[in-house]
């Protein structure tokens, strides 16, 4: 078996040899005219690796919310039915903040990690369409004011610095809807606010670019399914989401 020596080992022994070496030429140097001085060079310090470490985290991040929404319209103008269906994507920006606990458990070829996390995210994701039904008319807007959620999050550390991860969770995102239907001259609307919540699943790469601090890019799916308006329009939606975050780690 063939020994390996420790990096701390390793430093020891480099500053030992630097040291002999100043000190050799040092002494050599005396038989040279001129010398007047006995100093000695030190050696370089030795670099410690950058490490992604466990314990609890906070960070911030921000990214790109893609909505699909598709519309079921069943409603009644003056006495006329209008019914149809539509889709539409309910696309914007996104920032927020996070807090977490990791840990890793050794044991494994590459050792195995386990977080959970609590999120809240800002949103400015809407959409607006206009659709015609004869001589009827249909107008929706949807936004999306923001969501929050909690994750576990297992993965593998594939080396000192990087770990690979999956998010498993809950996001419940909120949702301002606003419609208005048009038959001649009568006309109806309603709008209406409500929370909305659904399976959330994604991967991450995650990698420590300075001592207690990191940087993750993520893609997650949230499927929120469907809800029914006070006018008889069901909305089916859900999200793809793109996230890029900077971590501070407290260990």
């Amino acid at each position: 078996m063939q020994y390996q020596p420790k990096l701390s080992t390793l430093c020891v022994s480099m500053l030992t040899a630097a040291t002999l070496f100043a000190s050799g030429s040092s002494f050599a140097a005396h038989h040279y005219k001129g010398d007047y001085k006995n100093e000695v060079i030190p050696a370089a310090p030795c670099v410690q690796p950058l490490m992604l470490k466990d314990g609890f985290y906070i960070g911030a991040q921000g990214g790109y919310d893609s909505y699909r929404a598709r519309e079921t319209i069943s409603t009644s103008v003056g006495g006329t039915a209008l019914t149809g269906t539509g889709t539409g994507s309910i696309v914007g920006w996104e920032g927020g903040l996070y807090a977490g606990y990791g840990m890793y458990f050794n044991g494994w070829t590459m050792p195995f990690y386990l977080g959970a996390e609590i999120f809240g995210n800002g949103s400015n994701a809407s959409q607006s369409q206009s659709a015609a039904f004869g001589t009827g008319s249909v107008y929706t807007n949807v936004n999306v004011r923001g969501d929050w959620g909690v994750s576990a999050l297992p993965g593998l550390k594939v080396n000192d610095s990087s770990l690979v991860y999956v998010r498993l969770g809950w996001d419940q995102a909120r949702f301002n809807t606003q419609e208005t239907f048009a038959l001649g001259a009568t006309s109806i609307n309603a709008s209406q606010n409500t929370w909305r919540s659904g399976f959330n699943y994604g991967v991450g790469l995650e990698t420590a670019v300075y001592q207690n601090v990191s940087i993750r890019g993520e893609y997650t799916h949230t499927n929120f399914g469907s809800s029914t308006s006070s006018l008889g329009t069901s909305y089916s939606l859900s999200n793809n989401r793109f996230m890029a975050g900077l971590t501070y780690h407290f260990s």
